[in-house]
């Protein structure tokens, strides 16, 4: 299956329009390949249970996690534009994942079953989603807006749990760690559903396409009769209802709510979302990129892991590798508007 990005129609910018972009140098791509391929390579090459079916299995239920909260945070940087400082973004990202795993889990316990408890954490984190729609809809700035959410997630969840770890333990939630269907593990089998699922609604569908168009030029969008709103709007709750559902896998993998897992993860869901551009022709985000981002960073984390360094190097090279995909964005907007 090929997640690809959908082909816009021209449109003419009008107003203080976005410039258009152009095709990214071949070479660019190439590297982003070949800096994944050395990976793989590198990590099999130095740590001997690295490229083991068991620890690829490992890999994957891991990304599986940080690709479905990616591709909700790559929705909203579609639909918002890519800039950091005033187009789409989504720090609350982090704290969403925690805190749906923290209301499954308080749900879960009180024996009301795992599908109210899903429900429920769902419905949660589509709340958050809500919240943040509407401030940003008022025009606050997203940055800001998702910072102060991600805040207020984080205390909510900290009240609710104490800082204290909330076990969980339900066959569904079982299931989902250690479960398999033809051999395939669980999280894996979501995170296929899920990609298809977003995968072609934002790649062959009139929202997906409207939703890039909103990205790159929301007044010429606005002009055409697209209601720009409703799209930044559902980008930011449908980044949250992914961040939930990634919420639910991650607590289920470690048979447990953690309250403070989302300030660690939020670093590996922006690294996901925005290193997918350097698999893009066009150096923007993508759904499929956003895949591959998820299983190198896992890869990245699972070998270092295996090697025995510490999570603060780990932590290091995933804020490297940012800073680097942000400054290639950065001299690609200078060369376009030159």
């Amino acid at each position: 299956m090929t997640l690809r990005e959908p082909t816009l129609a021209p449109v003419r910018p009008t107003g203080t329009s976005r410039p258009r972009r152009r095709g990214a140098p071949r070479w660019i791509s190439l590297l982003g390949w070949s800096v994944v391929l050395a990976e793989f390579v590198v990590l099999a090459v130095v740590s001997p249970s690295f490229a083991t079916t068991g620890n690829a299995a490992t890999i994957l239920s891991q990304a599986a996690v940080y690709a479905i909260a990616g591709f909700g945070l790559a929705i909203v940087v579609i639909t918002g534009g890519d800039d950091v400082v005033r187009g789409g973004i989504d720090l609350s990202s982090g704290a969403v994942v925690a805190v749906s795993g923290v209301v499954a889990a308080l749900v879960a316990a009180t024996g009301a079953g795992a599908l109210p408890a899903i429900a429920a954490a769902l419905a949660v984190s589509a709340g958050f989603g809500a919240l943040n729609a509407t401030v940003v809809v008022l025009g606050v700035s997203p940055l800001l807006v998702t910072l102060a959410s991600g805040g207020i997630v984080t205390s909510v969840v900290y009240l609710a749990t104490g800082n204290v770890k909330v076990p969980l333990d339900d066959a569904v939630f079982r299931w989902l760690r250690d479960g398999t269907v033809g051999g395939v593990p669980a999280p894996v089998l979501v995170l296929t559903v899920t990609a298809v699922v977003v995968g072609l609604a934002v790649g062959r569908t009139s929202w997906g396409v409207r939703s890039y168009a909103v990205g790159e030029n929301p007044t010429a969008a606005a002009v055409t009769g697209v209601a720009v709103w409703r799209y930044v709007a559902g980008s930011y709750v449908l980044s949250a209802l992914l961040a939930g559902v990634a919420g639910i896998l991650l607590a289920s993998r470690l048979a447990a709510a953690v309250p403070d897992v989302g300030e660690q993860i939020l670093l590996d869901i922006v690294l996901t979302a925005y290193m997918s551009v350097v698999f893009s022709r066009r150096l923007v985000v993508t759904i499929g990129g956003t895949l591959v981002a998820a299983v190198f960073v896992a890869a990245l984390s699972n070998g270092f892991t295996l090697l025995g360094v510490g999570s603060q190097w780990v932590g290091v090279v995933k804020g490297v590798l940012i800073l680097a995909v942000l400054a290639l964005a950065a001299v690609r907007e200078r060369g376009v508007t030159r």
